[in-house]
């Protein structure tokens, strides 16, 4: 993905607090002083704004989104009215700005489908021929397999979309497509789910310092490159008391860590390692490489996270939730937590910190930050009406949710509303700048049900010691299913 600059975005957020609607274009040119003559020397000239003189002529522009309890839909469509409140009073702005810019005006339906209903609504929506809709809104692990039948236009091919500027988010598409050049799946700005579902580590402040002393310390570790499993998995055993005196961990003690049962919990530690679990070929087609000492290493990492004698799993088996058992300072560290769940412990008595998920180990370059596969993403339909019109309407969108939406988001909720300390902008950056999508984990449902997954979690949902077998058992299956989904994905190409 595309970095954002931090100074880029305190800008585009000053810029919010004086721009009423939804801000002005950036200047693309560069200019220099001007001379004794009053004359402006411009010293770089830009290619033609691709937007520059579209206009639609008052169209009604549909978009079918979700509306699920864990959908982003208020970034979306939010109120539709000024409310106050910074983050959906930038939502308003922004759609009322693109209208006019564009001269459209948008029209939303709610699909609310389940996770698993994606890929047969937008199947049945297409193949009926239905040309209602121009841009669907739903989650990725649905609109991928979708994408291999072509049931969406390549927005690679439209002249109104330009995946170059800032606000798209190119390396996550490019990772999300069969072979890096066609793009079904629109990643960017203006959907920020995408942002929302971005997993990341909470810890309570005041319990680290009761048991581990200075609770900066974890941020310089993160600063420094050194905040590794083998500098968390020690806190962790650490933190642990048993409060009731029982003489077994329970629901009632204190923990190190807990998680929300091994499962869905496991995505930010099996991707967030420097595993390769696929590669690519001269064609950028996906093939199978992740076996070897890395993943070894990883999956014993991760089990002895899940198997310390600090951690405390599937709490609400035993009736207790996750979340209220973290905010009454029940554990140091909580895992299964994604940025938009960040408001959930705003009001904890307690200090939080958020950090990153560790690295597998210091030779690992960055911090891993794993996008939930449920996330949403957009796409244009194969049956839209006009997909340019849709190209230049995202591409409007995406621009002007950077200039504002995203700065007020980002810097005023995230970083301001539920920061307790200096460090936590920082840290946030640190989260945000290593967002990356793992093909494996979108796909992989489509090829030996989810190999790369299913090999670390079979294993540790029981404690095993080796991933062997687990991988074994999937591997031709897998290496199978992954060349018919190149092969169906070039077949269908040719129709």
């Amino acid at each position: 993905m595309k970095k954002r600059s931090i100074l880029a975005l305190f800008l585009a957020m000053l810029m919010l607090a004086s721009c009423g609607s939804g801000g002005t274009e950036r200047e693309d040119t560069e200019k220099v002083e001007t001379d004794p003559a009053g004359e402006t020397e411009t010293v770089q000239e830009t290619e033609p704004d691709i937007l520059a003189g579209l206009s639609y002529d008052g169209r009604t522009f549909r978009i079918l989104t979700s509306d699920t309890d864990i959908s982003s839909n208020d970034l979306i469509e939010g109120t539709g009215e000024l409310t106050g409140d910074n983050v959906n009073d930038a939502v308003y702005s922004r759609n009322l700005a693109v209208e006019e810019t564009l001269d459209v005006r948008f029209a939303y339906e709610h699909a609310n489908n389940a996770w698993g209903d994606v890929y047969k609504s937008v199947q049945t929506l297409v193949l009926s021929g239905d040309s209602t809709y121009d841009l669907l809104i739903d989650d990725q692990l649905g609109f991928s397999t979708a994408s291999i039948e072509m049931l969406f236009y390549d927005a690679a091919s439209l002249s109104t979309v330009d995946f170059t500027e800032d606000c798209w988010w190119g390396d996550y598409m490019r990772n999300l497509s069969i072979d890096y050049k066609h793009v079904y799946l629109l990643v960017g700005d203006y959907f920020m789910d995408v942002l929302n579902h971005s997993h990341a580590l909470l810890y309570n402040r005041a319990m680290y310092t009761d048991v581990l002393g200075d609770p900066d310390a974890v941020y310089q570790l993160v600063q420094d490159g050194a905040w590794t499993y083998d500098a968390w998995i020690p806190m962790i055993e650490a933190a642990y008391q048993d409060v009731n005196g029982d003489g077994k961990a329970d629901k009632d003690d204190r923990f190190g860590m807990i998680v929300g049962g091994i499962g869905g919990s496991s995505f930010p530690f099996t991707y967030g390692g420097d595993v390769p679990y696929i590669t690519r070929d001269e064609k950028g087609y996906p093939t199978l490489t992740m076996y070897g000492d890395r993943l070894a290493d990883l999956y014993e990492k991760i089990r002895r996270v899940f198997w310390s004698s600090g951690t405390f799993t599937n709490y609400t088996e035993n009736g207790l939730d996750l979340h209220e058992k973290y905010a009454s300072g029940g554990a140091l560290f909580i895992s299964g937590c994604q940025l938009g769940d960040f408001g959930t412990f705003r009001d904890m008595e307690q200090e939080i910190g958020i950090i990153p998920y560790p690295k597998q180990d210091e030779a690992q370059r960055n911090y891993i930050t794993v996008v939930h596969d449920t996330a949403e993403v957009g796409a244009i339909p194969a049956t839209a009406a006009d997909p340019d019109i849709s190209g230049a309407v995202c591409q409007a969108l995406c621009r002007a949710t950077h200039k504002t939406v995203l700065p007020a988001y980002y810097e005023m909720s995230l970083k301001i509303k539920y920061a307790r300390d200096n460090y936590t902008s920082a840290m946030i950056d640190q989260i945000h700048d290593g967002i990356m999508d793992m093909f494996s984990l979108v796909y992989g449902a489509q090829y030996a049900n989810n190999i790369t997954t299913w090999t670390i979690l079979e294993p540790l949902q029981k404690n095993g010691d080796s991933i062997t077998s687990a991988y074994e058992s999937r591997q031709a299956a897998a290496v199978t299913g992954l060349a018919d989904l190149v092969t169906a994905f070039e077949t269908n190409l040719t129709k």
